[in-house]
């Protein structure tokens, strides 16, 4: 069967069950948002010149409710530049012990550090693996069922186009080919009394032709680009390991990306990242459907208490094959980056973050570049 019959059976699928809406079901609706204001200061360790910025990194206003039982929808827009740009904007049908089936614009299922929201990540900017997916969102099909084994694991699909979020995710080249996405997560430990968890988890995907772009876990500094020529597809393959004890966390994934072509090249790439967080303050990272969620303080000072307070510490890397350096000659053979962090959570809804990125990227001209990234940010 091939992809577009399968898109075909899903939205009739969808639509099948979604009529089964009850039309006297009194309609919700909820307005949130979120407010991500940072201040960089970048800086190469034998250059004297530094970089000063500081922007709106995101501005999110969001509309969600249900129009039935079991039909979700969420609209969902970031406003941060100036201009609309679409995030979640979906209809999502929630089916129960069957899963759940959305239409639109979703959060790919990629890895852990992707799935956990913005709002609850540890660091100012995700690791550098996660910048071997394009973008966050994909617009299309999705489905979900985290009900799998007495919800002890979960599965994870999409098949999305290759639209821009600027232009609403509009795609006319449909043929050019799909992006599609699979993840499978499972628990096979867990405590809630004493905050003890085990996640494992394994992602798939498999995308048209696009060019690798990112920044090393900055987000004002200089691009780095990597070009495949001759490739029209790439293929993506990544494990997860997760661990909490009480107030300490552990993280890491590894993830390989693979560009396919008919030159006989070795155009791929591999990236890794494994990261550490200690509440003093004795709180914990929430787990709930393959992600991590909200921390709440155990007083916060709303409260008369002092808020949460977090260290971190993360290691990445990310290494290109021979063969994509040797058509890239002017980008790094290696990427390494040492991240130290501090989170004050004043209440569940806001916190204050503090980052000092180490990024070696093998320059002897300019050497390793060292950043400061601060941020104030809040969400409602």
């Amino acid at each position: 069967m091939n992809k577009f019959a399968l898109l075909i059976l899903l939205v009739l699928g969808f639509f099948s069950f979604s009529g089964l809406a009850q039309e006297n079901f009194q309609k919700t609706l909820q307005v949130n948002g979120r407010i991500h204001y940072d201040y960089e200061f970048l800086k190469r360790e034998k250059s004297s010149d530094w970089f000063n910025g500081n922007e709106f990194r995101r501005v999110y206003i969001s509309f969600s409710g249900k129009i039935a039982p079991k039909i979700k929808y969420k609209v969902e827009t970031d406003i941060s530049t100036g201009e609309i740009s679409f995030r979640d904007m979906y209809v999502q049908y929630l089916a129960g012990k069957y899963g759940n089936f959305g239409i639109g614009s979703m959060t790919e299922p990629t890895g852990l550090d992707m799935a956990t929201s913005s709002k609850y990540s540890p660091f100012a900017e995700r690791a550098m693996l996660t910048a071997m997916q394009n973008f966050r969102w994909g617009s299309g099909l999705h489905y979900d069922n985290f009900h799998l084994f007495d919800g002890k694991a979960g599965v994870q699909l999409a098949l999305t186009d290759n639209g821009s979020h600027l232009s609403g995710f509009k795609d006319t080249e449909l043929e050019k080919g799909m992006n599609f996405v699979a993840r499978f997560t499972g628990v096979p430990l867990q405590n809630k009394e004493n905050n003890t968890l085990l996640h494992l988890g394994i992602n798939y995907a498999h995308r048209p032709y696009n060019n690798l772009k990112f920044r090393p876990e900055n987000h004002m500094g200089n691009k780095y680009t990597y070009l495949m020529p001759g490739a029209d597809n790439r293929t993506f393959v990544g494990f997860e390991l997760a661990a909490n004890y009480q107030s300490f966390s552990l993280q890491t994934e590894y993830k390989t990306e693979e560009g396919n072509n008919d030159l006989g090249l070795d155009y791929s790439a591999s990236s890794y990242y494994v990261m550490g967080s200690y509440f003093l303050t004795g709180e914990h990272r929430p787990y709930k459907k393959g992600a991590f969620g909200r921390v709440k303080p155990k007083k916060d000072i709303s409260n008369g208490g002092y808020g949460a307070f977090e260290v971190l510490l993360r290691f990445s890397d990310f290494t290109p094959s021979e063969d994509l350096i040797l058509v890239n000659p002017t980008q790094p053979d290696q990427i390494k980056n040492i991240t130290f962090g501090l989170n004050w959570y004043l209440t569940s809804h806001a916190r204050i973050m503090y980052n000092y990125v180490i990024t070696d990227d093998h320059n002897d001209i300019l050497g390793k570049l060292k950043g400061h990234l601060i941020r104030m940010q809040i969400d409602f």
